[in-house]
Order: structure tokens, then C-alpha cells, then sequence
């Protein structure tokens, strides 16, 4: 077992490198989220995927909590402090769990080869994050190049490729599953939408927006363009890795603005890709946990 910040990486072996390096990351990434979720100016991206200023508290809070790894659930089997717990399956009983039947990890990520990751909302406990084999296997990169933004068709007022772009990358698929943990502890919420559609998270309403962490995603995608490698939870972040602050300015038009957005889940030729999203992640909410791993560093 790793720590890293506060969170448990488990069972990874040669792989929890690249986890810790990817939550690394992905701190220096959130910073000028965070700032600019604290900013009496909203960028584009909030005004985008969270609509309402009222809500950028709580998402700068939560943002803040996923830099560091704050943990909301009590102590549990390879989760000491209580905090999110990555666990990577990689062969069958290693982590077993009952979600109206009892249900093992590991198969339920090879029945689709797509599943990368689950965020298994146990209650209690309910800090599990399931790592799949092809979250390492797969040709996924682990970070985006810098200015890595959606483009947008004007004449059908819609992400292209239904922001599918932004899925590509591990780090934000890690993103997600923290920002699951974050909202099924602090409010009872598992997500509510399963969709990784762009253009359905930006239709959401403000407060649906705040509740769905495809949204924090993207927003977070579209506000930090993270670049070099550091691990700043262990000391002082490089400047120069926190990514180009309100990088991302396109987006498709607010009805506010005197433009209705459309209403429609067709497919749009302009697209690189369908609607409905694929499987990339996976999520449950289940009860009970039987863990296989060996535990070479003792429990509480």
C-alpha cells in the first residue's frame, strides 16, 4: 500500500507510481480552478457547467478537498484516516462487494473491456475506488498538452464530438471518481447523470449542474491546461506547472444570452462521435465489502 497526500493506492504494485503521479498532477491542475471558483468574476468555463454563482463555494470547497485527498468517511480496511482508496483489481476475490448479489470487482471490469474505473458508493463503508486493467492497459494517455479545449459548432450551438475528447486522458477519469466520493459523502448524491455528454451536463440546471461530477470534469478540463511534473503535495508547486489560467473561452450559447440552446439528443454529423456516451466509467452503490488483497502493512 501507498499513501499519497491522504489517499491509499492499494494493490497497484509497479502502477501506484502513475497514480501518485497522476493526483499530482491533478493538484497543480485545480489550483486555478479553485482560484477562480473563489473569484468575484466567474470565467466562461463556471458560467458554462455551473451556471450559478451561488454554487462556486461548495465547488471551490470540493475542488479544494481533492487536491489533498480530505477525508469524509470513517477508517475502514486500507483506508486508515478515512480517506478515498484507490484499489486495482487485477484477478478475481480480490475485492468482492454485495450489490444485490454478491458481485467481484475484477469480473464486473472484464465483462466490459471499456471500464476503466468504479466508484462503489458502499454505505459503510464508502471510500472505494476500483481501478480496473484497463485503466493501465488500455492506450489512454494520463495528461492533457496544454490548451486542450472543446471546440464548438456555432450553427448547431453544441460541443462537437460531444466533449468525448476530454475522457481520453486518466486524469480526469481519476477526477471523476474522487468528485463521486466527494459528492455521494457529503450529500447521499451518487451522480445524476451517467451520461459523459458535454452538451447534456451544460443543459443541466444550475443546481443539477452543482450535484454532477461530469460537470466538475469539464469545468476543470476547460479551466487548467496542466503541463510538467511535480509533486507540490510534498513541498512547493512549480508556477510554471499550473496550466494557463482561463485557457478555455468557447462554449455554446446560454439561453440568458438571448439564444435558446438546443433541445435535442440526436446525433450531429458535426460530431466525432455518438450522443450517448460509452462506458467509459461505471458506478454502484452497494453494501457490504469483503477485501482479498493481502495486507502486508497491518490493519487497524
Amino acid at each position: 500500500m501507498v499513501m499519497t497526500g491522504q489517499y491509499s493506492v492499494v494493490n497497484c504494485e509497479g502502477n501506484a507510481s502513475l497514480i501518485v503521479s497522476l493526483l499530482n498532477k491533478l493538484y497543480s491542475s485545480l489550483l486555478p480552478v479553485i482560484q477562480d471558483a473563489k473569484s468575484p468574476n466567474l470565467s466562461p468555463a463556471y458560467k458554462a457547467f455551473f451556471k450559478d454563482p451561488s454554487y462556486a463555494p461548495f465547488i471551490s470547497t470540493l475542488f479544494t478537498n481533492v487536491t489533498t485527498g480530505v477525508p469524509m468517511t470513517p477508517p475502514a480496511p486500507y483506508s486508515f484516516n478515512g480517506a478515498a482508496t484507490f484499489i486495482c483489481v487485477t484477478g478475481p476475490e480480490q475485492f468482492v462487494y454485495k450489490y444485490n448479489s454478491r458481485r467481484d470487482a475484477y469480473t464486473e471490469c472484464m465483462a466490459n473491456p471499456t471500464t476503466t474505473s468504479n466508484y462503489i458508493g458502499f454505505d459503510p463503508p464508502k471510500q472505494y475506488i476500483v481501478l480496473c486493467p484497463s485503466f493501465f492497459t488500455s492506450n489512454i494517455a494520463s495528461i492533457p498538452p496544454p490548451s486542450t479545449c472543446l471546440t464548438v459548432s456555432t450553427s448547431m450551438n453544441r460541443f462537437r464530438g460531444n466533449g468525448q475528447s476530454f475522457w481520453l486522458y486518466k486524469m480526469w477519469l481519476l477526477l471523476e471518481m474522487i468528485t463521486h466520493y466527494y459528492l455521494y459523502t457529503s450529500l447521499g448524491i451518487l451522480t445524476i447523470t451517467n451520461t459523459n455528454d458535454a452538451n447534456k451536463c451544460f443543459r443541466l440546471p444550475a443546481e443539477q449542474s452543482s450535484l454532477n461530477a461530469n460537470n466538475y470534469v469539464y469545468y476543470a478540463a476547460s479551466k487548467s491546461s496542466p503541463t510538467g511534473d511535480t509533486s507540490p503535495r510534498l513541498g512547493t508547486p512549480n508556477v510554471c506547472s499550473l496550466g494557463v489560467h482561463g485557457h478555455c473561452n468557447d462554449f455554446p450559447v446560454t439561453p440568458a444570452t438571448g439564444r435558446n440552446v438546443l433541445e435535442i439528443d440526436i446525433e450531429d454529423p458535426s460530431d466525432n462521435g455518438p450522443d450517448v456516451a460509452s462506458s467509459a466509467v461505471v458506478t454502484f452503490i452497494a453494501t457490504d465489502l469483503e477485501i482479498g488483497v493481502e495486507d502486508t502493512t497491518g490493519t487497524p
